[in-house]
């Protein structure tokens, strides 16, 4: 309902700008304020206790009784590309235990609803990531030389390390969309996600990352530690999502070091 409710407001909803910027500084649409609202709209109909942190409105506290639970919100994922009549966007939403870390591996549930299509990809915790009843499963290539990456490269002049990567790489996109590139990873149609700017926020790559996990692939900082877990959405990350362990350490070995 959720997925469907905000894929039919913003559908409506002007593309023009507001005028106005969020918590991040980044400018505001105002589809996104439509998205936010419909979200939001849905979610208080549950009337399920719940804390939602939103890009567009900061947290909220939903329902009656005690929150158990804290629902990270991102109503339009990608939003320059909608605006630009671009594909490639989407409802982004995670669900944590209400006091636990901004990180992947607390993410109970999640939801990647992409805008241009009627199906949302779905995950929980410990029991895979679905598209309706269709199983995900990364694609599982363990080598660069033999991986179609995707790299995020707005507001970014590609460093030599990420250089190297993409010369190495069979294949390069660039989506502009966080939460749908590090999806494309857990749905087999690309390999890697590599975002070296230190400008991903909690929101864009939360409920993504869960489903990359639950299909079989790793997610991890560029230094192949675990992700960093942000204090709040206006903090900022790096990220290599690939489809398995072995492809992620190649990657960062070449970022790092520029073997391969």
């Amino acid at each position: 309902m959720l997925h469907r409710q905000v894929r039919s407001a913003v559908a409506k909803a002007d593309r023009a700008g507001t005028g106005s910027k969020n918590a991040k500084g980044d400018d505001v649409k105002r589809f996104d304020l439509v998205a936010n609202d419909a979200a939001l709209a849905v979610l208080r109909e549950l009337q399920l206790p719940v804390v939602v942190v939103s890009e567009e409105s900061g947290p909220l506290e939903i329902g009656s009784g005690t929150p158990r639970h804290r629902l990270v919100l991102d109503p339009v994922d990608g939003s320059d590309n909608w605006a630009q009549g671009l594909p490639l966007s989407a409802l982004s939403c995670a669900v944590l235990p209400v006091d636990a870390p901004l990180h992947p591996d607390w993410v109970e549930a999640a939801l990647v609803g992409p805008l241009e299509q009627a199906t949302p990809l779905i995950a929980l915790k410990g029991s895979g990531a679905w598209r309706g009843k269709e199983r995900l499963r990364t694609f599982g290539v363990r080598n660069v030389a033999g991986a179609m990456i995707s790299v995020e490269l707005n507001h970014h002049s590609p460093s030599p390390g990420l250089a190297r990567l993409m010369a190495a790489a069979r294949g390069v996109r660039c989506y502009g969309c966080a939460s749908r590139a590090i999806s494309l990873v857990a749905e087999g149609a690309t390999d890697a996600h590599v975002d070296v700017r230190g400008r991903l926020t909690a929101e864009s790559y939360l409920a993504a990352a869960r489903l990359v996990i639950e299909a079989g692939g790793w997610v991890v900082g560029l230094d192949g530690a675990p992700l960093a877990s942000p204090e709040s959405l206006t903090d900022r990350v790096s990220l290599v999502a690939a489809s398995s362990r072995e492809l992620c350490d190649e990657i960062v070995d070449v970022l790092s070091h520029g073997r391969h």
